[in-house]
């Protein structure tokens, strides 16, 4: 990890950012399935950190210095010594260690940091990169490869006058937060695709295969490919097909004109540009700020319409024909075969300075706790949960707040068995009353996932298979903003007694 200076756009001057390697995003890795990989994490960070860093916040407090790193490798399956707990950071200076088994279906992947109380600032800074894991079934699918296989990791930034990396959080009125406070949410009014601001790519008329990870802090994206020429025209929408999520293939390619993606969220995607020879496809976005958009009709936050150009004007290089492919069935989590269910509260009780201290999380936090909290609980809280290995639990996350919370599980991919709304009145009360319709998950949500969307006044309901290691892992709220201010909490994998 190294501080350096990058050029995000050819008009700019170059930027101060932290990454990889001197890379942002940082190098990505290409491992295959069954062959394991040992990776040393350096921190060659300055001590004095990039942004400003609110010293309340829990993990952060002194005498915690203000530089600190651990990395995560985001849906791998490995021990807890290898896995980047929140509070194992590391200074400058140091280094860590890690084992990477690579024992799960090929997959895209992502690393990050993941210190604790800074982990937003940290990723907004540029620690994150790509981790792509392969196999053979994969490779006889006869995928695009090489240079028609393009890994986006989608972000957004602020940049000052001088063209530096500004992080300025908001209260949930929209509203800016004082300089160094933290704030429950941030949008910044520019797009970052791979480290670039509105990059594009020449391509040829000929099938791609795009590996999409939505890194933003706390964006969500509701993507298409348009034809249109200025993002106020009529959309012209371009099909494509989602071909794998987070934890690997789907059993069934699933044909779409739009894909939503919360922060952490991955997509598995492949968009034929044949015949638009001569074309620009836009890769746009029409999320609201914040998602799901409940004050849309007074947004005070900028959309970000267009995040990159593919610039059809190539000559084809191969008249190979291509085809989507059949894929593999996933194999189905038996619910019955689950044997507890454990449920979560996502409240949000955060400092009123935040504006966030309002709506219907209030009435379920303490009183003065603050935060954004998991069962009234903090993340330095004594663990309550102690999964046995081998067994299979079902774990229902209850968000009576006003936002969605992409809940993203350590150690584990998971499978979405359905959602539901619930009776708030009667949830104030102490009673969970299910209501309406129980909605199974969309075609491209049906495989194996790692994080999976939590929408206003919803239950998401996981089947989740703790197998192969024991020890202590997080499971949190994706934005990282939430994730800083306690909406993290730790389980213990037990063994068999």
């Amino acid at each position: 990890m190294q501080e350096f200076r990058k050029q995000l756009h050819s008009q700019l001057p170059p930027t101060t950012v932290w990454g990889y390697e001197a890379q942002c995003p940082g190098p990505t890795f290409e491992a295959v399935r069954g062959q394991p990989v040992v990776v040393e994490w350096k921190n060659e960070l300055p001590p004095q950190h990039l942004l400003p860093v609110d010293r309340s916040i829990h993990g952060a407090m002194p005498p915690a210095p203000l530089v600190r790193t651990v990395p995560h490798l985001h849906g791998m399956r490995t021990d807890s010594v290898s896995d980047g707990l929140p509070e194992k950071w590391f200074t400058p200076d140091h280094s860590v260690v890690y084992r990477y088994p690579n024992d799960q279906p090929a997959a895209t992947l992502w690393y990050h940091d993941h210190a604790i109380g800074i982990t937003r600032l940290n990723a907004y800074a540029g620690l994150s990169g790509f981790y792509l894991l392969r196999e053979e079934d994969e490779r006889r699918l006869g995928l695009p490869s090489g240079p028609y296989e393009i890994p986006l990791m989608l972000q957004d930034r602020t940049l000052s006058d001088q063209g530096q990396l500004v992080y300025a959080p908001n209260a949930d009125d929209g509203s800016k937060m004082p300089t160094g406070v933290w704030g429950p949410q941030f949008f910044g009014d520019l797009p970052l695709v791979n480290g670039a601001i509105y990059p594009f790519l020449r391509v040829e008329p000929r099938p791609y295969r795009l590996r999409l990870l939505n890194a933003a802090n706390t964006r969500f994206f509701n993507l298409y490919f348009n034809l249109a020429k200025k993002p106020t025209d009529i959309p012209s929408l371009v099909t494509y097909h989602q071909i794998g999520s987070d934890g690997g293939l789907l059993s069934t390619p699933a044909a779409m004109q739009r894909l939503l993606l919360a922060p952490a969220e991955r997509a598995d995607v492949l968009i034929d540009f044949s015949g638009l020879e001569g074309n620009t496809v836009t890769l746009s976005n029409d999320a609201p700020t914040p998602y799901p958009g409940w004050n849309v009709l007074s947004s005070v936050h900028a959309p970000l319409l267009e995040l990159m150009q593919f610039r059809v004007d190539l000559p084809r290089t191969s008249l190979q024909s291509f085809s989507v492919p059949s894929l593999a069935p996933v194999p189905r989590i038996d619910p019955a075969r689950a044997v507890r269910t454990r449920d979560f509260v996502l409240g949000d009780c955060s400092d009123p300075m935040s504006r966030s201290h309002t709506g219907a999380g209030t009435a379920l936090c303490a009183v003065k706790s603050s935060g954004m909290l998991i069962n009234g609980k903090r993340y330095m809280d004594p663990v309550t949960e102690f999964p046995m290995l081998g067994t299979i639990e079902k774990w229902r996350f209850i968000n009576p707040t006003d936002d969605a919370h992409p809940m993203h599980l350590h150690l584990v991919q998971f499978q979405i068995l359905e959602r539901q709304g619930f009776d708030y009145g009667a949830f104030v009360q102490g009673r969970l009353d299910l209501i309406g319709t129980r909605r199974l998950p969309s075609p491209a949500e049906a495989g194996w996932k790692d994080t999976a969307i939590v929408l206003p006044r919803d239950v998401l309901t996981l089947l989740i298979h703790f197998e192969e290691f024991t020890g202590k892992y997080v499971f949190h709220c994706h934005v990282a903003e939430h994730e800083d201010n306690d909406m993290m909490r730790p389980f213990v994998v037990v063994g068999a007694s």
